[in-house]
């Protein structure tokens, strides 16, 4: 660096909280040597073998996609539904959380918010313990079997993840999976009551208490109104006696 520039840089000197007695030079220089302190970080992660060579490939994909739609400022358009499956970008994220390429269930649409539950391939041995209306109606797990015998757009046995509701920005969908849930079937209201239940437990108590409430009093109702049906047919009757004695 040059005298010239030196001064320069001193005499255009900007101060930036929170840094009080730096300049914008070194502001930028900080802020690029914690960045690259990040990725020497994921680096020594990377090469001291905990990553499985696997993770590593969708782990690099992730990083590439993040990249190029922050270098596109990628703007989607996608008319998303309710009940449609779509592969998305997760992203890394922590454990247990849903990470990187998967399927997901869309169950709300907010602009360009969407509400996803992440979906993944069923495996027997290592899913134990899952949850079907039909098969397995007792089970309280967080897994919900999709089964290919009920959705033929599924073209093996797959699970649900109830207890990992995602909000994802429409820029994380990869593309469309076929098929859809319809949001009028049991099942997808099913699928719907559960996360509630997950999510929301002592409103979906108190939910399921007024609408019994509510049945008990269009019970009573009903039946007040039959009982005064009655009553009605009880005093035309006797109007009648009454003005046939008359005669």
């Amino acid at each position: 660096m040059t005298d010239e520039v030196a001064l320069w840089i001193f005499q255009s000197r900007v101060w930036l909280a929170p840094y009080p007695f730096f300049n914008y030079l070194d502001v930028q220089v900080i802020k690029m040597k914690e960045y690259l302190k990040a990725q020497s970080k994921t680096n020594e992660v990377v090469t001291s073998g905990i990553i499985h060579e696997d993770e590593l490939e969708r782990l690099s994909k992730s990083d590439m996609r993040w990249a190029d739609n922050k270098r596109k400022n990628d703007k989607k358009r996608v008319n998303v539904k309710k009940g449609e499956i779509y592969q998305f970008e997760f992203g890394k994220n922590y454990m247990p959380e849903m990470s990187y390429e998967h399927r997901g269930l869309v169950i709300g649409v907010k602009g360009r918010l969407l509400y996803v539950l992440p979906i993944f391939s069923y495996n027997e041995q290592k899913h134990t313990d899952v949850y079907h209306s039909v098969d397995y109606p007792r089970s309280k797990s967080d897994l919900y079997l999709l089964k290919n015998s009920d959705f033929s757009f599924i073209q093996r046995d797959s699970v649900l993840k109830l207890n990992d509701l995602r909000t994802v920005s429409v820029n994380r969908i990869l593309y469309k999976q076929e098929g859809r849930i319809q949001p009028t079937s049991s099942i997808y209201k099913d699928i719907e009551k559960l996360v509630l239940r997950k999510y929301f437990t002592s409103f979906e108590y108190e939910y399921n208490e007024t609408m019994n409430e509510n049945k008990d009093l269009k019970e009573r109702i009903e039946q007040l109104e039959a009982d005064n049906k009655k009553l009605k047919e009880k005093v035309e009757e006797l109007t009648k006696e009454k003005a046939d004695n008359k005669e």
